[in-house]
């Protein structure tokens, strides 16, 4: 179930390097299996902690500013004020 569940929603801005490192890491890996050589797996080992470690660098919580902006931009107003909608309710 924990596959499951979505964290956050919106770009990652390494996601793209993510997919790089993990297909590099896989041909790799497969060929180091193949071939009998340790160095090749080791490497392929490298490569996917190296694209574990991406996941910790700062860049999200930037995109989440960005977004915020877009938004208020998008609606005509500041994020502070009522809508026309809500003053005629309120």
């Amino acid at each position: 179930m924990a596959f499951l569940t979505h964290r956050r929603r919106g770009s990652d801005r390494w996601l793209e390097w993510k997919v790089r490192l993990f297909s590099v890491a896989a041909v790799l890996g497969l060929a180091g299996i193949y071939f009998e050589e340790r160095w090749m797996t080791g490497s392929a080992i490298a490569l996917l902690a190296g694209g574990l470690g991406l996941r910790f660098l700062p860049g999200s919580d930037s995109m989440r500013v960005e977004l915020e902006d877009d938004q208020d931009d998008d609606l005509g107003q500041p994020a502070g004020e009522p809508s026309d909608g809500e003053r005629q309710a309120g």
